[in-house]
């Protein structure tokens, strides 16, 4: 009796594994958002997109005129020599020179440096939102990666406990025939070194599943011990929809191209900004004074006005502009060079992403397949010792043999949810949202 019920323990779990392909675990979404909203990778990004904001706005005030209050004063130890009033006919001896004022500027002719000033900020920005989601693509990956090795080790876990409770039943069957003196102790033996192994990985196991849900704790910010929610079996996912254009389509999405793409534009506004500085500048100001001397050249303080104008007209330079331009050229070329170079690896992460779907694909129905033929190979050999007609060493390597199969069929799912979340990023569509 107790043989068959081990026989049909074991034909329960393969019915429970019957290959269902379904959507992704949704839970999967859950820590993705969670992973997002706390880790430090994407804070930091986000500040860094605060502060490139920032910089927009106040390129934005270079435009408007500037208000500002000056001030000095002077101590003559040789007092200065002024000019002759009918109280001083031989003149006014100033020592204490000193004048506060109020001046308004507004530029006219920035020669494009406040337009590129601008722009340049503009660029930046993009830059920094680039970050951002390149910061959160890579956080959900890995919250993919922790949440998937929490269920499996749980799944892995699961499996040696069934595994050692076969052997179990099988020890007890054989411990009932040894007391019958039907067979000798050496048989009994040789089940629990079987037993003792599988007692062995059912500790590891549980020992690698506790860290591993540490790892995930760890990522979405919450007390290590947690018990955080997860599934008890991986589900397979179904990935296989219709694409076209699939390099096309990340080239389009990835941030990492995006990013590339608006470095080269700041880039090229440097080079405009670096050049504005060797073209004509022009502005005017309106301001007023108060101070000594006055107007007058008197030692009374006065007050004054002034309307100002400035025009320059860079002339010759010995080839500096030329120089400093050239210079942010080659950062230029330099990102376009880096934008090839991302758009040929994000090519190769497509394509190959891609191609391990397919091929992980096979693994999974290759290892069930497998499986299969494990499961009904325990079965024949159980019967056959009840028979007489196998050793015990037969049936337990059959056991064996099973757990090991249904192990390559918990790592083929593995990693084919890890391959579609790797693909997923390929294209630029991780998301926290189950759409």
């Amino acid at each position: 009796m107790l043989m068959k019920r081990t026989t049909i323990s074991i034909l329960l779990i393969l019915f429970s594994i019957t290959v269902v392909y379904s959507q992704q675990d949704t839970l999967i979404f859950k820590y993705r958002r969670l992973a997002v909203d706390y880790q430090q990778a994407v804070k930091m990004a986000e500040k860094g997109l605060e502060g490139a904001s920032s910089l927009v706005d106040a390129s934005k005030a270079g435009f408007l005129p500037r208000i500002d209050v000056n001030g000095n004063y002077q101590f003559n130890g040789n007092p200065i020599q002024l000019g002759e009033t009918a109280e001083s006919p031989n003149g006014q001896e100033l020592t204490n020179m000193y004048e506060l004022g109020l001046w308004v500027s507004q530029p006219i002719l920035t020669g494009g440096y406040l337009k590129n000033t601008k722009n340049l900020a503009m660029a930046r920005t993009k830059v920094a939102r680039n970050y951002v989601g390149l910061s959160e693509q890579n956080t959900m990956l890995e919250a993919d990666a922790q949440y998937l090795t929490v269920v499996t080790k749980r799944e892995i876990s699961d499996l040696v406990k069934e595994y050692r409770d076969a052997i179990g039943e099988f020890q007890q069957v054989i411990q009932d025939r040894v007391d019958e003196e039907v067979v000798g102790m050496n048989e009994l033996y040789q089940a629990k070194v079987r037993y003792n192994d599988a007692q062995y990985e059912v500790i590891r196991m549980e020992k690698e599943f506790s860290v591993s849900l540490m790892g995930l704790n760890r990522l979405i910010g919450i007390p290590l011990e947690t018990q955080s929610q997860h599934m008890d079996s991986l589900l397979i996912v179904d990935w296989n929809k219709p694409g076209e254009s699939r390099v096309e389509k990340a080239l389009e999405q990835r941030p990492e191209v995006s990013l590339k793409e608006n470095e080269m534009a700041m880039n090229r506004y440097g080079e405009k900004v670096t050049a504005s500085a060797y073209n004509p500048q022009f502005n005017v100001g309106l301001g007023g004074t108060f101070g000594a001397p006055s107007p007058g050249l008197l030692t009374e303080p006065g007050t004054n006005y002034h309307v100002t104008a400035r025009l320059a007209i860079p002339i010759f330079y010995w080839g500096q502009k030329k120089d400093e331009v050239f210079a942010k050229q080659m950062l230029t070329e330099q990102t376009k060079l880096e934008l090839d170079k991302t758009k040929d690896i994000v090519t190769l992460q497509v394509t190959s992403g891609y191609y391990e779907l397919q091929q992980t694909q096979y693994q999974v129905d290759f290892s069930f397949s497998a499986l299969d033929n494990a499961s009904k190979n325990v079965e024949v050999m159980l019967d056959r010792y009840h028979e007489g007609l196998s050793s015990v060493l037969e049936v337990l390597d059959a056991q064996l043999f099973w757990q090991k199969s249904y192990l390559n069929y918990i790592e083929s799912k593995f990693e084919l949810n890890m391959a579609y979340s790797s693909y997923l990023k390929a294209m630029g569509e991780l998301s926290v949202e189950n759409k």
